[in-house]
C-alpha cells in the first residue's frame, strides 16, 4: 500500500509535466529548406566534360584558390554537395577540394 501511495504522489506531482511536455521534448526540429550542404555516401565520379579537365579548388566557387587541374577521366570521391548542389566537395588521392558538379559524371 505504501508503494502505491508513493507512486500516486509522484504521478500527482510530475504527471502533468510529463504528459504535457514529453511530446515537445521528443519532437525533432524541422530541417531548414535553405540548407547549403547535402551529405552523400562517398560516391565515386569521374571528370567528364567538353573542356577535358576540371579545376580542383580550395573553396566552392570560381574565386577559390586553384589546387589542381584534373584531366578528363580522373576519378574522384564525392564527400558532399554544397552551394545548392552546383559544387561538390571531393577527395582525389591525398587532396581534398571542390569541383563544379556539372563537370563530373
Amino acid at each position: 500500500m505504501r508503494r502505491m501511495a508513493i507512486i500516486a504522489a509522484a504521478l500527482a506531482a510530475f504527471g502533468p509535466l510529463v504528459g504535457n511536455a514529453s511530446a515537445g521534448l521528443m519532437a525533432t526540429p524541422p530541417i531548414s529548406a535553405s540548407r547549403s550542404v547535402l551529405a552523400v555516401a562517398d560516391i565515386e565520379m569521374m571528370v567528364s566534360n567538353v573542356y577535358g579537365y576540371a579545376n580542383l579548388r580550395e573553396k566552392p566557387g570560381t574565386s577559390g584558390k586553384l589546387l589542381d587541374r584534373l584531366p578528363e577521366g580522373t576519378k574522384v570521391i564525392v564527400i558532399e554537395k554544397v552551394s545548392s548542389g552546383s559544387w561538390v566537395h571531393v577527395k582525389v588521392g591525398d587532396k581534398e577540394g571542390y569541383i563544379q558538379a556539372k563537370l563530373l559524371k
